[in-house]
């Protein structure tokens, strides 16, 4: 579990919250009211509710496009259970609340670089080998480009595909 969760509150700017985003290289940034965790925003709520349909971000909040309500773990939980509810559910992320407050969050690569025999419970969906897209973002440098290859599981750029190759 990470300790350090990056959030905002509710009224915060879309533009804002995905800079925050940006700057600790994170994928999510949790939106509570206080301590309490209210809902969550993640690089596939910014792409699919604002990107995708032309919303300007530094006039939107947060709070109106973030998912919620928030699923959530408590921190005595074993990481199985917190694998399986991910899963269960189709989560990359899961707040650990304790008391109704935030107290830190896993993440699926948590779990599965501390306990690998997990993989396969929190793994990603089944993608064809080899397959190729166009015109998306490369998972690893970030940078969008007209062809992705899927190489461990992962949709990456050429010049990372040859990285990851050897």
């Amino acid at each position: 579990m990470a300790r350090k969760v990056l959030t905002a509150g509710p009224n915060t700017t879309v533009a804002k919250a995905a800079k925050m985003m940006a700057e600790r290289g994170v994928g999510s940034i949790i939106i509570a009211k206080g301590k309490k965790p209210v809902g969550i925003l993640t690089e596939r709520d910014l792409l699919m509710k604002v990107v995708s349909t032309d919303l300007r971000p530094s006039k939107i909040r947060v709070g109106k496009i973030m998912s919620a309500p928030i699923l959530s773990i408590g921190p005595n939980e074993d990481i199985t259970q917190a694998a399986r509810i991910m899963a269960k559910n189709k989560l990359r992320r899961l707040p650990v609340v304790e008391r109704g407050k935030l107290i830190g969050i896993v993440t699926a690569s948590d779990i599965t670089a501390s306990s690998p025999e997990l993989i396969e419970v929190v793994g990603r969906p089944a993608m064809p080998a080899r397959e190729e897209i166009e015109e998306s973002v490369c998972e690893v440098c970030g940078e969008v480009t007209t062809t992705l290859h899927e190489v461990n599981g992962m949709w990456v750029c050429e010049n990372c595909r040859d990285t990851m190759s050897g």
